[in-house]
């Protein structure tokens, strides 16, 4: 019970991000909003910083203005620009408010480092919207509805590449297969048992959850699909490390922030993968 808040705002952050690429960028936009919210509430009170509220306020805003810029430019090589211009101004502001809360004040540098780090958490959510976007959403070929959820099965189909990114329609489905990857990853980190056992089934689980998506759909390639589901079940085994490591977090907003913190970093992931892979 007491890693209850952490494995619920991590599953619900996953199923929001799942449900809401089939809507569209803007719902998407607004479930990566939440995620930044959840992250900037607790993660001061996580890291034992002063100045909260400011902070705090800092964090959201980083988040928000990276993933609106992703979700409005026009251009596929400004995908991920505003998350670098979140990123550095939101850590120019973190520096800007250690200096006016005077000198003397206690835990500064701690403060600094772990707004810092949370600047940094938010603003590489902004990857889920630019994966989704990237490259289907910014030739005008829709928002990403609910034709993305097409189900072919085992059957071969055209076109296809063990190399490839997309299947014979060109549409994409990597935001809707990582969210469904750390799903499952997460599912499996919660389960009380010992390290040595839960923390391979947890990159097993999130690698099969991958790999029976993209079978399942066959809109995604074998190989992408694997990178992504390795990458969210080691991402998932190291945050269930550090929480066995560390104990529960006090309080719930911190709690939550643990929860959302690693489906946000995936962000940053699934982008790059996407744009490193795509054939």
């Amino acid at each position: 019970m007491k890693y209850l808040p952490v494995a619920a705002a991590a599953l619900l952050a996953s199923a929001a991000l799942a449900v809401s690429s089939w809507l569209g960028v803007w719902p998407l936009t607004a479930v990566v909003g939440m995620i930044c919210l959840m992250v900037a509430l607790g993660w001061p009170q996580l890291m034992g910083v002063t100045a909260r509220r400011s902070l705090s306020a800092v964090i959201l805003c980083a988040g928000v203005v990276a993933a609106v810029g992703a979700a409005i430019v026009e251009r596929v090589e400004s995908l991920f620009f505003w998350s670098s211009v979140a990123l550095a101004f939101g850590v120019m502001v973190v520096f800007i408010i250690q200096v006016l809360r005077g000198t003397g004040r206690p835990h500064r540098l701690e403060s600094t480092l772990g707004a810092c780090a949370g600047v940094l958490v938010t603003t590489t959510a902004a990857g889920w919207v630019a994966g989704l976007r990237y490259p289907a959403g910014m030739a005008g070929a829709g928002d990403g509805g609910l034709g993305l959820l097409r189900v072919r099965g085992l059957l071969p189909y055209e076109n296809g590449s063990v190399l490839g990114v997309t299947g014979p329609g060109g549409e994409l489905s990597v935001v809707a297969l990582a969210s469904f990857a750390l799903l499952a990853g997460a599912l499996v980190a919660c389960l009380p048992v010992r390290d040595a056992v839960v923390l391979p089934l947890t990159v097993l689980s999130a690698f099969a959850a991958a790999l029976g998506t993209a079978l399942f759909w066959g809109e995604l390639t074998l190989l992408f699909a694997g990178v992504l589901g390795l990458a969210a079940g080691a991402l998932l085994a190291c945050f269930r490390r550090f929480l066995v490591l560390q104990g529960p977090p006090a309080g719930r907003l911190s709690a939550m922030a643990v929860g959302a913190a690693p489906i946000a970093a995936m962000g940053a992931f699934v982008y790059f993968t996407e744009r490193l892979l795509f054939a």
